[in-house]
């Protein structure tokens, strides 16, 4: 029998350490932890979000918080802030908990939404009329990067992974992750395909 763990790498609970510490404060060492942005105002002085990107969950994809005045980026509900993976004190961070279960006998990882977790750093408004944003995040511009560290990890301890990635416009970019000359992960399902 093998151990497959469930590992979301894409966002935490508002909930976490690392947020509480991250929404105390900007100058908080944990704020990049996450992504913050400032509110855009238009003519009349009224805030919005950064962008028109939405959440999985309906309505939009940024919740202001009133302590620090910005907002943070939720893909899926406002619990669910999601990790800023180009802070390589993050992804070191992710990078040890992989390492931790895998020392403890795991013998691979289902990667939630994986394919999330590279966003455009421009963040731009999108011309989606459904699930705005993904064509900026769902396969970002790091993401082979990321997933080739992961699949370092995975390939040293001789373990398995597949990773659930949806919402992918561009079908070829995606499979590129599980081909077996990139070493990035062993399987994919893609609701799409």
């Amino acid at each position: 029998m093998k151990l497959v763990l469930d590992l979301v790498l894409n966002h935490t609970s508002d909930q976490h350490e690392w947020f509480k510490q991250s929404r105390s404060a900007k100058d908080n060492p944990f704020r990049d932890w996450y992504i913050w942005k400032k509110p855009k105002y238009d003519a009349q002085g009224h805030r919005h979000p950064p962008n028109n990107w939405t959440s999985h969950f309906q309505g939009s994809a940024w919740e202001f918080d009133e302590a620090t005045g910005e907002y943070y980026l939720h893909l899926f509900c406002r619990e669910q802030p999601d990790l800023n993976w180009e802070n390589p004190a993050v992804r070191r961070t992710l990078h040890d908990i992989v390492r931790f279960w895998l020392d403890r006998g795991a013998d691979g990882f289902r990667l939630d939404v994986i394919n999330f977790v590279s966003k455009d750093p421009a963040f731009p408004d999108s011309t989606a009329t459904v699930l705005a944003g993904s064509e900026f995040y769902a396969a970002g511009p790091r993401l082979h990067e990321y997933l080739g560290e992961i699949g370092a990890i995975l390939r040293a301890y001789d373990a398995f992974s597949v990773g659930e990635m949806p919402c992918v416009h561009d079908p070829k970019e995606i499979i590129k992750s599980v081909r077996s000359d990139r070493g990035e992960l062993n399987m994919i399902f893609h609701f799409e395909l």
